[in-house]
């Protein structure tokens, strides 16, 4: 067996799509209990961390082959963009779990993982500016702005009484966020950083009134406060995140006539930068349309919709257990062979629920071919979908009625 992950692109926006190519080529027949590709981090205090996944091939059994399939893995806006500087990266991961034949009640996992980097929504948060004035035992700062760009130079204005030195300092909080079931809210695995100093000023003399500069970093982390969050509710509890928060430090000195403890207290302020435009990541056909519909990869592709022919669905026995066997027989009308073709089947309850579907695959369809395929179900149903994909990246779904 040889499994093969492609990421189409490396980088991808937080709310877009991350288009993958998969291979797989198996030596001979294979029975697969399911396959998917995983987006993937490792929070300190874990191994791995489940962010998101897409199924590829549900229970079925396979020919020997080779199956080439094409799919995308949303970034939901809520996932934390990569930060490298505090290792905060990401792999897109394939999986495949199958029958271990030595230990049967172990399945067999084999993985192939590719790191990908994830990017901040694609423009700039636009954040409102607000003066800044604070006094204090006869300080007084002010700052026209809060909010700054990396290179920026942050001019600090300031008149004072009574003291013999002021210092600004420009401070970063910045951290890694882990709420786990081990270790809760309070992470053993994550240290508790002090503030980094990123620049300071400073005015010994002189200091009834004038003002400091401060030059913002051009490598300065933009202002942030992510949080991921899992939806599934027994997942809840789990938090994941980053933050990175910066201020002013101002601390004035007194002459001794006026008292020995310095004033001290921090202004916050911004980092951000200047709206970009929207770079393009992966092709236009993992894109959903502005009406919702399903992309190639995605949906039912209505240009393939007559290539297939439902000869019939039958149901074949139900006697001596509760599970009853069905099996539909389709025609290959699309005037060639498929490659690497599969068929999936599921039942419909009542015209509104599928049953646990299971899945066919095919080395090769060839063109006015019958294709006989069992399914079985304990659920009484009503009809048979069924979902057509091959090599080319076609899907077709029919439905049938029994």
């Amino acid at each position: 067996m040889n499994l093969n992950l492609v990421p189409l692109e490396r980088t991808v926006y937080v709310g877009d799509k991350l288009p993958v190519q998969v291979k797989f080529i198996f030596d001979e027949e294979e029975e697969l209990y399911w396959s998917g590709i995983i987006l993937i981090t490792s929070p300190p205090c874990a191994k791995e961390l489940q962010i998101a996944r897409k199924e590829i091939f549900t229970k079925g059994n396979f020919e020997a082959g080779e199956y080439i399939r094409k799919k995308s893995i949303t970034i939901k806006n809520n996932v934390v963009p990569t930060i490298e500087k505090r290792d905060l990266v990401y792999n897109i991961q394939l999986l495949l779990r199958k029958p271990n034949p030595i230990n049967p009640d172990e399945h067999l996992i084999i993985k192939r993982k590719e790191k990908i980097e994830i990017l901040p929504k694609k423009t700039a948060e636009q954040r409102s500016t607000s003066p800044l004035s604070f006094s204090i035992s006869n300080l007084n700062v002010n700052v026209k702005k809060d909010v700054f760009k990396p290179g920026e130079t942050i001019k600090i204005n300031f008149s004072s009484k009574g003291l013999k030195e002021l210092e600004v300092r420009l401070l970063q909080k910045a951290n890694l966020v882990c709420h786990c079931e081990q270790y809760g809210k309070s992470c053993q695995q994550v240290d508790n950083l002090p503030p980094a100093i990123a620049g300071k000023a400073r005015k010994k003399a002189n200091t009834e009134e004038g003002y400091l500069l401060i030059k913002v970093p051009e490598t300065a982390e933009l202002t942030h406060n992510y949080l991921w969050e899992p939806s599934e509710k027994e997942f809840w509890g789990l938090k994941y995140g980053d933050y990175c928060e910066w201020s002013l430090l101002v601390i004035g000195r007194k002459d001794p006539e006026y008292g020995k403890e310095a004033i001290r207290f921090e202004l916050p302020i911004s980092i951000t930068a200047k709206p970009i435009e929207e770079r393009k990541i992966g092709v236009d056909l993992f894109s959903e349309s502005k009406s919702g519909a399903s992309s190639l990869f995605e949906g039912v592709s209505t240009q393939f919709q007559k290539k297939f022919n439902v000869l019939s669905t039958s149901l074949l026995s139900e006697s001596g257990t509760d599970l009853k066997k069905y099996k539909i027989q389709i025609e290959n009308i699309s005037k060639k062979a498929l490659e690497g073709a599969t068929i999936k089947l599921s039942g419909l309850q009542e015209g509104l629920f599928e049953t646990a579907p299971s899945i066919t695959g095919f080395k090769k369809w060839e063109e006015g071919e019958v294709k006989d395929i069992i399914y079985e179900t304990k659920q009484p149903i009503t009809a048979l979908v069924s979902v057509i994909e091959d090599n080319s990246q076609m899907i077709v779904r029919t439905q049938k009625p029994i």
